[in-house]
């Protein structure tokens, strides 16, 4: 491979990088110039040839911002007209289009009235204009800001102030009709002649109908009453009263079919991203890591376009406009290929018509730092009293016991280093020491946050700007991430016919962290209290892990000197542009083009010095310890120099998509058919390299030693390159039909292609299509007299989608490598077989429902049952070690998915001062095989993989989890025994010839969530949340870590209630020891526990005792997961502010978990270590002006 320079590399491409986003953000300012110069009213040019007057009016609306208000009939007769004027003075502009014409005008604030001239009559009192004011309540004579007030038959309208006020202007008192409406509350038209003198107060009530009234899919938008699909929708607001910081959070509460499923790497790497699903899993489990991403996650799609899980982990909730997730065929067909697993829809906020509004949100969280308290291990009194009973057991510990240790201490008393009184002095020492190293490697970490966002416009252009700042400060000290982001979106309408959306938005992160090698959390868990962190110098304390054959001392380690020494960065730019652009063609039919760019890069390093635990292990002994004239020196791999390696990626790519609509309404007829294209192309390219003999003292140089061992070990490396990009070219259609809003039939088809399946080109495409229909019951007459019934509708779909892997291929893939140094000729390796009847795995699904809305609106829910039929399974098979792969991938597995959920909203009180909801959510999710070849298994990988829970087996629920049969304690030694599947006990035999015993299922049977919601005069909000779970299992943490107890490890507090001699009533076993099992099992008492008849490959009790189902616990627990309290400043103190509102919120994250006594408070949502969330505590603000 050709070498590069990968400094300036990096820089060349971070440069251009930056150069690029300059650039772009210039010609947004100029863009935003350009709108502000003309909203501040420079010289105005009219020119029109030949045109009615009603285009000159719209001309001056769209140029100047007046809002003009005539009888179209009056304005029809005059004609057309023909005027070229440029001025500033609004004024001249309408006198010269007005010129030879029998109108006239005047002007009022900023409302041009045309009228007749000759209407100057005895009619003129009943026409004079009249200023009319007044208020808008909500049934508990709440005001209500925002309302849009219009005069019926014009576009003259304003909208309410914060106090609900109004004033509007009315020309023609005789036959005006104001029109009030809001969103959520049901529309009243009101003619001027029936309200009262003086002020008004118009009172709107709530319209439970239009709570939910557009489903947004990010391709196209549909009224929820005419949507037949399963999906569900939350606005900012709902997310918010969850949790105001993670995205995936919030749903994971509010949505049943949302599952988050927590990894037992949480524990180690809290900045792993979690597996999701949506209803479950409709591709094998255990292909993760063959296909880097989890093939059972569902498609983001942000702005109507797919992006990553890391994008909308990482994405601001003051943001989100709404999110909407799709989950039935009926949904998700329309994006095909990847969208079997369900589809997440992310809208962002959009500017709004009125002046500028700027808004503020703030927000400051401190996580609480991890303690012993939350884990059960064991302090250093405690520890050395297991210490004591461990050599008064003699047992053996694997290595020469050193250190700060009882073991250790014990060893030189018994070889006479140390006295009896100096022994006991160093055991009181021990004791006492409690090393908190969570204390040293954690801390209560704070994070804040910081959006700012400018939103406003006219009907003809509306604005949102945004800015946001976040400062994350991990668990672990030195892990810190900061990012910056910006965002601004233009929506325009140049006219009726024309109109069109440009966003941009860019974010820049940088992390700092621990590197690979390095794990704090793990570290803290396991190491023994007895150990000093520092020597009472203050330098730091080094523990030498002696070789157990030998016993002579081997490197030292310090874990706070290892985090000095090492470490991980990485810096992350992103980029997005979009540009839609709409169109009416004729009556009904419009166009509407869409284009998606993104390009991003990723610059990574990890470094270790030459004074780091990871280069002395390499170089062979302790830095400083020899020098050049050393035969050590000379044998070292690196006797110079640390390691740096840095990666930088590229990524870039587009989507385009042009889709044509009709719609049109006859009579009762409700018809709309949309058809379109799309392509796409993803492109990856990056480079990695690690460079030794690093020494960043000197300008980072690299300047390495090239002895031997280092040429033999380092001399050929090199760096490595990516390169990849994905294409794919799909066909869509859309068809609509509503009769009487009554009876509604939708249908989706679409059609990917991609070069990912099959070498014949039938594999290649895959229609994707869905049917559904929808009966909206309270609205047939036999209802019409049932008030109480105020929506009852039912629903129903049946579709086939597919599913694609990243990773796949249908072709021979070979990795070409190095030359060898013997035969000249490049290396190479095969990464993949060929296959070239892979194809799609496909999904046919249906689902029924039913949605209801009672009472006006104080009951509301939803009931959803579904089942998916999964085949053509890709799964992997047992293939020759000559073929050059141990693995082929093939369609051969079929599966079914099935479930229900369902919510329910309740309005318990709601009056003038007090308003009080529950709700609640639930759902169950069972995946079953119905088939699976997997005869290319060994009976003890088949045991493995049913002991984790993952084995696909015929008939079986995906997820069962296995455990060998427990028969207790053998009080002869302390060990356990397991029951064979012959029914005798043993301690020792072949995992296949072990008795298994079903223990249930990690998934669960039934989980949700439910919440309470108190608010006293829409002004002080209590909110708790709820989450639940049961019926599922996991399995505790590991009870022994090895089959030795290191004296240097620290220990669960269970140790203490081990078996200790015969006759004791435990069902903790005694520490293992393999010398005194390998002579108890060879005596003719011991050896009936033993039947693996020598063979290879056996386990031993402690391994069997971990995975035993004494090790298995129910897994069902209750979380009061969020209390928050909010507090609407006063209109009073917002006036002596001179701001507009301002809300500030105090929440509470994680109380307590409720669940299994077995558990000792530790988690059992999580594998691993089952680490507990911990408690955070936040504060918020949010202010307009």
């Amino acid at each position: 491979m050709k070498k590069i320079r990968t400094s300036g590399f990096f820089r060349r491409a971070h440069g251009n990088f930056l150069l690029m986003m300059r650039l772009t953000m210039l010609c947004l300012l100029m863009t935003f110039v350009s709108f502000t110069a003309t909203a501040l009213g420079q010289r105005t040019t009219i020119k029109l040839d030949n045109v009615e007057l009603q285009v000159a009016f719209n001309e001056i609306k769209q140029k100047m911002g007046y809002t003009f208000v005539y009888n179209d009939q009056v304005v029809k007769n005059v004609g057309k007209i023909s005027v070229n004027v440029t001025s500033s003075d609004i004024r001249q502009i309408l006198a010269k289009c007005l010129e030879g014409t029998s109108l006239d005008f005047y002007i009022e604030d900023n409302i041009v009235v045309i009228k007749a001239k000759t209407e100057q009559s005895v009619r003129e009192t009943e026409k004079k204009p009249v200023t009319v004011k007044g208020k808008v309540v909500d049934e508990k004579r709440q005001a209500l800001p925002g309302v849009t007030v219009l005069i019926k038959g014009t576009t003259l309208g304003v909208t309410t102030g914060v106090e609900g006020d109004f004033s509007i202007v009315v020309t023609d008192t005789t036959n005006a009709e104001l029109v009030f409406s809001f969103i959520g509350m049901v529309s009243q038209t009101i003619p001027y002649k029936s309200i009262p003198k003086g002020e008004w107060t118009i009172v709107l009530k709530d319209d439970v109908q239009e709570m939910d009234e557009v489903v947004v899919t990010g391709i196209y938008s549909r009224k929820k009453e005419s949507f037949t699909g399963s999906s569900t929708t939350y606005t900012a607001k709902e997310l918010k009263t969850i949790g105001n910081t993670n995205v995936l959070q919030s749903l994971k509460t509010m949505d049943p079919s949302f599952a988050i499923m927590e990894n037992n790497q949480f524990g180690s790497d809290p900045n792993r991203l979690p597996d999701i699903n949506v209803r479950g899993k409709t591709s094998v489990i255990g292909l993760t890591q063959e296909y880097e991403i989890d093939p059972n996650q569902p498609l983001f799609i942000l702005d109507g376009f797919e992006t990553t899980l890391q994008t909308i982990s990482d994405l601001s909730m003051d943001r989100v406009q709404n999110i909407t997730v799709l989950k039935d065929a009926a949904a998700t067909a329309i994006y095909g290929s990847k969208a079997a697993n369900g589809v997440i829809v992310i809208t962002t906020k959009k500017g709004v018509i009125g002046r500028p509004v700027i808004s503020y949100n703030g927000n400051l969280t401190l996580n609480t730092r991890p303690s012993y308290k939350d884990y059960h291990r064991m302090n250093s009194q405690e520890r050395v009293l297991f210490s004591r009973q461990l050599i008064e057991s003699n047992m053996n510990f694997g290595r020469v016991p050193t250190g700060e240790t009882f073991e250790a201490a014990y060893e030189q008393l018994m070889s006479k280093q140390i006295s009896q009184a100096e022994f006991e002095q160093k055991v009181e020492k021990l004791q006492g020491r409690n090393t908190d190293w969570f204390d040293l490697l954690f801390r209560s970490d704070v994070t804040h946050t910081h959006a700012l966002n400018v939103s406003g416009g006219t009907e003809a252009v509306k604005y949102y700007v945004s800015a946001g700042y976040s400062n994350i400060e991990g668990a672990a000290k030195g892990s810190d991430s900061e990012k910056f982001s910006a965002l601004a979106k233009v929506d325009a309408e140049y006219n009726e016919y024309l109109g069109f959306t440009a966003k941009i938005d860019y974010a820049t992160t940088s992390n700092t962290g621990y590197s690979s090698v390095v794990n704090p959390f793990d570290y803290a868990y396991s190491t023994t209290r007895t150990m000093p962190a520092y020597n009472e110098d203050g330098s730091y304390y080094m523990s030498y892990r002696a070789a157990g054959s030998t016993g002579r001392d081997y490197i030292g380690y310090n874990i706070l000197k290892e985090l000095k020494n090492t470490g991980k960065s990485s810096k992350m730019d992103d980029f997005n542009a979009l540009l839609a652009l709409r169109l009416k063609l004729w009556k009904g039919l419009k166009y509407e083009g869409t284009f998606s760019w993104h390009t991003g890069n990723t610059n990574t390093r990890d470094w270790a010095t030459a004074q780091s635990y990871k280069v002395t292990e390499i170089r062979g002994y302790e830095y400083g310890a020899y020098t050049e004239y050393d035969p050590e020196f000379s044998d070292s791999r690196l006797p110079y120099g640390g390691m740096l390696t840095q990666g930088s990626t590229r990524k870039s790519g587009y989507t385009l998509r042009n889709m044509l609509s009709y719609s049109h309404l006859f009579g009762i007829h409700d018809v709309s058919v949309s058809v379109g294209t799309e392509a796409r192309r993803n492109e990856y390219k990056g480079v990695s390299t690690t460079g030794y003999g690093w020494v960043p003292e000197f300008g980072e140089m690299f300047s390495p030693v090239e002895t031997p061992s280092y040429i033999s070990t380092y001399g050929g490396n090199k760096p490595t390159n990516t390169n990849s990009f994905t294409q794919v070219a799909s066909f869509f259609g859309i068809a609509s039909y509503c009769y009487d809003n009554r009876y509604v039939f939708n249908a989706n088809i679409r059609s990917d292609g991609s070069n990912k399946f099959g070498s014949d080109p039938k594999y290649r495409w895959l229609p994707t299509y869905s049917f559904a229909v929808k009966w909206i019951a309270s609205n047939e007459s036999f209802l019409e007299n049932a008030k109480w019934i105020n929506n009852l509708s039912f629903r129903g779909s049946y579709g086939i989608q597919g599913n694609i892997h990243e990773s796949a291929t249908p072709y021979l893939i070979v990795t070409v490598g190095d030359r060898d140094r013997v035969t000249g000729l490049p290396v190479s390796k095969i990464s993949r077989l060929p296959n070239p009847d892979l194809r799609w795995e496909k999904t046919k699904s249906w689902n029924a429902a039913v949605d209801f809305a009672l009472f006006d609106g104080r009951v509301k829910g939803g009931f959803d049952i579904y089942r998916k039929n999964t085949s053509d399974l890709i799964m992997s098979k047992q293939v020759a070690a000559s073929t050059g792969q141990n693995v082929l991938y093939y369609n051969a597995g079929k599966m079914v998915n099935k479930g229900f959920e369902g919510f329910v909203n309740l309005g318990l009180v709601n009056n003038r001062d007090w308003d009080w909801r529950f709700g609640f959510n639930f759902g169950r999710n069972v995946n079953e095989i119905t088939l699976a070849n997997r005869d290319d298994l060994s009976e003890a990988s088949v045991v493995d993989q049913m002991l984790a829970g993952t084995l696909a087996v015929e008939g079986q629920p995906i997820g069962s989890m296995y455990a060998y049969r427990f028969a207790g304690i053998n009080q002869d030694n302390g060990y356990p025994l397991f029951y064979a599947k012959n029914g005798q006990k043993v301690h020792r035999a072949l995992r296949q010839d072990l008795e298994l015993v079903h223990c249930g299922s990690i998934f669960p049977k039934l989980s949700g969530g439910f919440d309470t919601q108190v608010t006293f005069k829409k002004v002080l909000s209590l909110s708790l949340n709820f989450a639940y779970s049961t019926g599922s299992v996991s399995r505790l943490p590991k009870f022994y870590d090895s089959y030795t107890i290191d004296p240097l490890t620290n220990l669960s507090d269970e140790w203490l209630k081990c078996w200790k001699q015969a006759g004791d009533n435990t069902i903790y076993p005694a520490p293992y020891n393999s010398t005194d099992m390998k002579n108890y099992l060879a005596t003719e008492t011991g050896s009936v526990y033993d039947i693996s008849e020598g063979i290879s490959g056996h386990s031993d009790p402690y391994n069997l005792y971990n995975d035993s189902d004494i090790r298995v616990a129910k897994a069902d627990f209750l979380k009061l997961k969020m209390v928050a309290l909010s507090y609407s400043v006063p209109q009073n103190v917002l006036d002596f502010l001179h701001i507009s509102s301002m809300l500030v919120r105090f929440q509470v994250t994680n109380l307590f978990t409720i669940a299994d006594k077995k558990w000792k408070g530790l988690d059992p949502e999580t594998n691993g270590a089952n680490i507990p969330a911990l408690p955070t505590y936040s504060f918020g603000i949010n202010v307009s002006f």
